[in-house]
């Protein structure tokens, strides 16, 4: 870390802005991005999320923002010290650090051997530090080195900065064990509570806490283009899909297959009514369908060229939206008809109706994870708190099925 990057970054803060800072420091923008990433990276935190042409300070921003303030208001007072410009110089926390180890042993030749260096190799670094800030910092002698006004000031200052500075780097240190110990899963977005992947991942938490009580498990829903994407780039560790075929640069585990049921009130879908009906009901009213990266969606349109001629595909209202919570609303409310889970509306309402489909026509939810050892390791580890709860065939044999099995 260095001293610039801390300025920066105690600038941005303030001002709530990229360009702004830049402006006013007379840097380029990406430079100041850069400075902005560095101590991300260094404290394990994210300190701003963009907001159109500014940028909001996280909650762990707005916490330590304390703590920032100190550390570029100790490097204000190094700069301080120097004649040079303060935006245009900058000095590593190692340099100052090194140097105030100087100061306190009152020799460059004892300092160097303590911190296992070579004299000339510190000797450098100290004549750096003189010449970037553009004074003289000791007065060498044959004994040792003794401090001047600027050296006695620059090793208070140096001292304190350090000192607020390894106070977060250890508390970075901590969020940075427990990020790499937290499994990251990622789902699809259940129904409702009731529904069987809010059943399977409430399941699922609790068995983990109870087997594995020192390594977290994080889960977080989002939409299956999501998951995908998020396995792809490390996001997640593994996903939970419900698709009718597991992309083939991953490895699919089938944890089950849950029915799928024609859904809607009961004056569209009539106490009778069967199978036999089903192309006239889709026909009858507006069919409510997430989008076609879904499984679900996938089923659909094949039950719907099953069931529909060409010309009777081309005459069905069909409403895309892509959140299931959405759908059952249309359904309820707006006289819909849709496809969904059998179990995720059952107990639901007594005057929705729903027209159960083949087996064949199931939908499939599989555990994903990359083809990395280290994504499989937290495949099978999953697979085996699911195998106890009773979950699939793949997930006690542990291995990765095609989408036919």
């Amino acid at each position: 870390m260095d001293t610039s990057t801390l300025l920066i970054a105690h600038k941005v803060m303030c001002e709530r802005s990229i360009r702004g800072t830049a402006r006013v420091m007379g840097k380029p923008v990406s430079s100041i991005a850069a400075a902005i990433d560095r101590l991300e990276t260094q404290i394990s935190v994210p300190l701003v999320q963009k907001a159109g042409t500014s940028v909001v300070l996280t909650l762990e921003a707005e916490r330590l923002s304390p703590s920032i303030k100190q550390l570029a208001d100790h490097v204000e007072e190094i700069m301080a010290i120097g004649s040079r410009s303060r935006h245009d110089v900058s000095l590593s926390l190692s340099a100052l650090a090194r140097f105030a180890h100087v100061a306190e042993t009152g020799s460059i030749r004892r300092a160097a051997k303590s911190l296992g260096l070579g004299q000339p190799q510190l000797a450098r670094q100290i004549a750096h530090v003189e010449s970037t800030l553009g004074c003289r910092l000791l007065n060498r002698h044959v004994g040792g080195s003794t401090m001047t006004e600027a050296g006695k000031r620059l090793a208070r200052s140096a001292r304190a900065l350090e000192a607020v500075w390894n106070e977060l780097a250890h508390a970075a240190a901590g969020r940075s064990r427990r990020s790499a110990a937290t499994i990251r899963l990622g789902s699809i977005i259940p129904m409702g509570h009731d529904s069987f992947v809010a059943t399977l991942l409430a399941s699922l938490v609790s068995a983990w806490m109870n087997d594995k009580p020192r390594q977290p498990l994080l889960v977080a829903s989002t939409t299956t283009e999501g998951l995908i994407t998020g396995l792809k780039s490390g996001t997640y560790d593994a996903v939970f899909l419900n698709s009718v075929t597991v992309p083939t640069d991953f490895d699919g585990y089938l944890i089950a297959r849950s029915p799928l049921s024609l859904v809607g009130q009961s004056n569209v879908i009539g106490p009778t009514e069967g199978r036999d009906d089903l192309a006239r009901i889709v026909l009858g009213s507006s069919i409510a369908v997430p989008s076609p990266r879904s499984g679900l969606r996938q089923i659909i349109n094949r039950l719907l060229a099953e069931i529909l001629t060409e010309a009777e595909l081309d005459r069905l209202r069909v409403i895309e939206v892509d959140s299931m919570p959405v759908i059952l609303n249309l359904v309820l409310r707006h006289g819909a008809v849709s496809v969904l889970p059998s179990e995720s509306v059952a107990s639901i309402r007594g005057d929705l109706r729903q027209i159960p489909l083949p087996s064949e026509l199931a939908l499939p939810y599989w555990l994903v994870s990359g083809k990395n050892e280290s994504s499989r390791q937290t495949a099978r580890a999953v697979l085996k708190v699911l195998a106890g709860l009773g979950y699939g065939e793949a997930a006690k044999q542990h291995r990765p099925v095609g989408p036919g099995q």
